[in-house]
């Protein structure tokens, strides 16, 4: 089978994965372009269709799905894959951008608190992507074998600890240094903070922070483009 994705870089953030993909030569930038294979990978996962996608083609992705870009594609695979693997009950986010140099790369970003359940769902997806567009020969993905997959590699990923071993000496830290008062200075009185009005409260939930994923792919020019995609565990099971 051929290589159509490369995933060429990832990097991990606190709360979201971005990794830059390339379209490999040869291989079409749009779904339109292999309108065939774009139906191979709906039919192994139907559910795609029904994910919010934000734009000028419609709310949903089904709007956009037969004229979109390759790596816009990809992103909602792997979107699909990381909430039917599990990701906490939390609805999974993703956004995809071109890279202005090179309109065959792309920025695809994915918000989900398991890099490792991120990290497998993309590559995942990438082979998915890979089988459909070069003809959809040999076995069909097991879409839910794949995503079973998935989740026991991020279960058994080894936790990374922070905390030191037992035993472990910890480095203390240099105090700093404390200005010396002189001996005859009268006792100053700490200050006293003033309590706010009622009225100057401020409700701090209220100014959550944005979902990640606030573009769509159909809002595009030349080499800059971006998508937004969302999935819950729920949607995907049906």
């Amino acid at each position: 089978m051929a290589q159509l994705i490369d995933i060429t870089s990832v990097e991990v953030g606190p709360r979201n994965l971005e990794a830059t993909v390339r379209v490999m030569p040869g291989a079409p930038l749009m779904t339109s372009e292999d309108i065939e294979a774009t139906a191979l990978v709906y039919n192994v996962m139907p559910h795609i269709a029904e994910h919010a996608c934000t734009g000028d083609a419609g709310s949903q992705f089904k709007d956009a799905m037969g004229n979109t870009e390759l790596a816009h594609l990809l992103e909602h695979v792997a979107v699909e894959l990381m909430a039917r693997a599990g990701s906490d009950g939390q609805i999974v986010c993703g956004r995809t951008r071109g890279v202005a140099d090179d309109p065959r790369s792309f920025v695809i970003q994915l918000a989900c608190p398991d890099d490792v359940l991120a990290i497998a769902a993309l590559s995942s997806a990438a082979w998915v992507i890979d089988w459909a567009f070069t003809g959809g020969d040999g076995p069909v993905p097991d879409i839910d074998a794949i995503a079973g997959g998935i989740a026991r590699l991020a279960a058994e990923a080894p936790v990374v600890d922070d905390e030191p071993a037992p035993g472990e000496d910890v480095p203390e830290e240099p105090a700093a240094d404390k200005p010396q008062e002189p001996a005859d200075a009268e006792p100053q009185s700490e200050p006293v903070a003033e309590e706010p009005a009622d009225e100057a409260l401020v409700d701090k939930s209220q100014g959550a922070e944005e979902p990640v994923e606030e573009a769509s792919a159909d809002e595009q020019s030349a080499g800059d483009i971006e998508s937004e995609t969302s999935a819950s565990e729920e949607d995907s099971n049906g």
